[in-house]
């Protein structure tokens, strides 16, 4: 069977479930997830083998009015993510108005001649449906969407779905990474990420989005499987 890959930018708005759709993509958590926005600071790569078919996706941080350096960088990030990509996946949320950020997204899609799914998550949220078809039709009216699919990062529905429709995409080529691979990020990098993840649950106001975390050491311990991790937070 012809073996087929592609690259793919979850990108959209802070706060809309793209790296909660990442993890139930992949069955695996690489990416954190909070309820404060910008949780994403930098790109996170999950990678994807199912049958003949890799999908390697590139997880963005929140498209958002720049405030400081680090907002100016991780806008940066985005627009790198979006050029050099097979596709896109604009991620947005079900029963919220089209917003300033995702038009100036839709232009750059434009701009590139990029293939892009539209994904409506947390459609578990919705109490009255019939508003999933206004805002269906609304997007459909601003840019020539391959897909547009409800889904939901919680539950798991349309997740097949929202696959399905990227697979069509997907180019002939060589995988590009090891069947067994889930991210290209080593596992400090990852332990370091657990450890934002917590400080961003747990602390207030701007104190979170103002730390970083360097792990120092990680060792397994002889019995168990328990790993020992040294880590410094800034």
């Amino acid at each position: 069977m012809e073996r087929r890959s592609a690259f793919i930018a979850i990108v959209g708005r802070p706060n809309v479930g793209k790296s909660s759709l990442l993890n139930r993509m992949l069955g695996e958590k690489i990416a954190i997830v909070s309820s404060k926005p910008q949780t994403t600071r930098t790109r996170i790569m999950g990678v994807l083998t199912e049958d003949n078919t890799q999908l390697v996706f590139i997880d963005t941080p929140g498209l958002h009015r720049p405030r400081n350096d680090l907002d100016r960088y991780m806008l940066r990030s985005i627009n790198e993510s979006v050029a050099g990509v097979d596709m896109c996946v604009l991620v947005t949320e079900a029963n919220k108005e089209i917003t300033e950020e995702e038009q100036q997204l839709l232009e750059k899609f434009r701009s590139l001649s990029l293939p892009v799914v539209l994904a409506i998550n947390k459609i578990d949220t919705l109490q009255d449906k019939t508003r999933l078809a206004k805002q269906l039709a609304d997007w459909a009216g601003r840019y020539a969407f391959h897909a547009v699919v409800p889904c939901s990062a919680q539950t798991g529905d349309g997740i097949s779905a929202l696959k399905q429709e990227m697979r069509a995409l997907a180019g002939e080529g060589d995988f590009l990474f090891d069947e067994d691979t889930l991210t290209d990020q080593p596992e400090r990098v990852i332990a370091a990420e657990m450890i934002r993840e917590k400080l961003l649950r747990l602390l207030e106001r701007e104190v979170p989005h103002g730390t970083a975390v360097v792990v120092e050491r990680m060792k397994e311990r002889n019995e168990g499987g328990i790993i020992d991790i040294d880590a410094t937070i800034f």
